[in-house]
């Protein structure tokens, strides 16, 4: 009865695929989102619904980005470069936010918002790479920011976060009475000065430079600053997650999802692993296989080559033979890797270790 209920209602899954196609063709993006939504709530597992899905958002927001496009060159409006920004940002397109930000802050040299804005981006490709260039591009346009606008707040919060986390401790009771000063009596701000004044050691002769080479050359960071900021920074950071993020890739390969699962830090370290033989004595796993073998090559040419040559964010490497599929994904820092079946399905396998690592920081898996 309700096969034949989903056929006469026109609730088949060629329906819900037609309807959001035929809403797709004609403009309208809501209708055709709603349409594979209810699709979705009947055929939970349709590749094809998902997909469509994707097709309506992509065409959503083409659509958008040209209209914004048009405002920025024919206006030079600053709303329209934020909201293309924004937008770029919510689509993965990192270059062309980057590039876009850029063109910004030369249409409008007077503003602090598109130094605030490529500060933040320079901060987030740093503790993504743990690259001095990227740090020392955060400090210059978030200085720049805080210069045009003194009493912003914003800038120099994310000027001590670099700070604690490269070790800059007197640049960072800098920022800290600045921050103190504006923020006031706020009940929010008042732990975060005194964590920060409680942190900081001083020394004489202080190089923001050198301290940033430090930390690309030791591929760690100084102190995490998630201890008191509101974002997570430290990704895969040592073997101080070693035991959950072993017990998400345990859950990864329980499921069925793959047949063997690890992490690698930046450093090349293996991190966690479900299938691996141990040391001697039952110590850390052996750092041998063909999996981690390519999980480390990965680590230390092309990641590291993707953003030297401006390719964009390393996000999944992928082999494939008789033996099956292998997937390496970034983890904010380090890589996250899965060995699986021949025919497994690339994307659900990348997904599944995704949420792995986002499950260790506490996030949800979007």
């Amino acid at each position: 009865m309700g096969f034949l209920g989903g056929i006469l209602g026109g609730r088949s899954l060629d329906a819900y695929l037609l309807k959001a196609r035929e809403c797709l063709a004609a403009g309208d993006f809501d209708e055709a989102l709603e349409a594979v939504a209810k699709g979705m709530e009947r055929y939970p597992t349709a590749a094809v619904l998902r997909e469509t899905g994707h097709a309506v958002r992509r065409a959503q927001a083409r659509a958008g980005m040209q209209a914004l496009r048009d405002r920025v060159e024919s206006e030079r409006d600053p709303e329209a470069f934020e909201q293309l920004i924004a937008l770029y940002k919510d689509v993965g397109m990192v270059e062309e936010g980057i590039r876009l930000t850029d063109k910004y802050a030369e249409a409008h040299p007077e503003m602090e918002a598109p130094h605030l804005l490529r500060g933040e981006q320079a901060l987030d490709a740093f503790f993504g790479d743990l690259r001095a260039r990227d740090g020392r591009l955060a400090i210059d346009h978030l200085l720049r920011a805080g210069a045009l606008h003194p009493d912003s707040l914003k800038p120099r919060l994310f000027l001590a976060e670099i700070y604690y986390a490269i070790g800059a401790d007197r640049a960072l009771l800098g920022q800290s009475a600045a921050i103190k000063r504006l923020a006031g009596e706020d009940e929010v701000i008042r732990p975060v000065v005194a964590a920060l004044e409680e942190a900081a050691k001083p020394i004489k002769n202080e190089s923001i430079d050198a301290l940033l080479a430090r930390v690309e050359v030791d591929g760690a960071l100084v102190r995490d600053p998630s201890t008191w900021s509101a974002r997570r920074r430290r990704g895969i950071a040592g073997a101080q997650d070693a035991s959950r993020i072993q017990e998400g890739l345990g859950r990864v390969v329980r499921e069925g999802h793959a047949e063997e699962a690890l992490a690698i830090d930046r450093a090349g370290t293996l991190l966690a692993t479900t299938n691996a033989p141990k040391t001697e004595g039952g110590g850390a796993p052996a750092d041998d296989g063909a999996l981690a073998g390519i999980a480390r090559a990965v680590v230390k040419t092309i990641k590291v080559q993707a953003r030297e040559l401006e390719m964009g964010p390393f996000r999944r490497f992928v082999v494939e033979g008789p033996f099956g599929v292998m997937v390496v994904a970034d983890a904010s820092g380090g890589v996250v890797a899965a060995r699986g079946k021949k025919g497994t399905d690339v994307l659900r396998l990348s997904e599944r270790l995704a949420v792995a690592v986002d499950g260790v920081r506490g996030k949800k898996a979007s």
